[in-house]
């Protein structure tokens, strides 16, 4: 399924409301991560691309994105003590009405991905984005491969941190398989 800009916006403007109807921080990193969760865990086709990046999995291509929809008034930043969160923007309700269609279709994979990632801190987004990756990008099905990469990629993650990671994205993947 091709999936367009308007679509795009959508679902990721979606994703803002519902973490901050949770009253859940929601920075780039956040969006950032979940947006990648929705595509690699949950095989949602918003299409952009990531690659293994200072904090983990990161897309140029959705910050630009991230930067049209504030341009176009379906994001705003709102300021807060330490950093920013993202706040849906006036044309949220616009996005709503004309792409009511691919809400719903993928509703209940934003929802899993807030209900798993909303509230937890960058460096928890990090590791647990970072076991996905290399849960997605390696032959290696061992717990021990996929944290050995990460503790090479990421050595400020100890051994038992990248452990919990990869085994806590193998449970979701058996949740979401069940």
């Amino acid at each position: 399924m091709n999936i367009n800009d308007l679509q795009r916006s959508a679902i990721v403007a979606m994703l803002v409301k519902e973490c901050r109807a949770r009253d859940a921080f929601c920075g780039e990193t956040m969006v950032q991560k979940s947006v990648f969760f929705l595509q690699k865990l949950l095989n949602v086709p918003l299409e952009f691309d990531f690659q293994l990046y200072i904090y983990g999995p990161f897309s140029f291509e959705l910050q630009q994105h991230l930067w049209s929809m504030m341009a176009d008034d379906m994001l705003t930043v709102r300021p807060l003590e330490y950093g920013s969160t993202f706040e849906p923007g006036e044309q949220v309700t616009y996005l709503e009405k004309h792409t009511a269609s691919t809400i719903a279709e993928h509703r209940d994979a934003v929802d899993f991905v807030i209900e798993h990632l909303a509230g937890r801190g960058v460096k928890h987004l990090e590791r647990l984005a970072t076991a996905l990756y290399f849960t997605v990008t390696t032959d290696d099905t061992s717990i021990e491969g996929r944290s050995a990469k990460i503790r090479e990629v990421k050595p400020h993650i100890s051994d038992d941190e990248a452990r919990k990671a990869v085994e806590e994205v193998d449970e979701w993947r058996k949740e979401l398989a069940a």
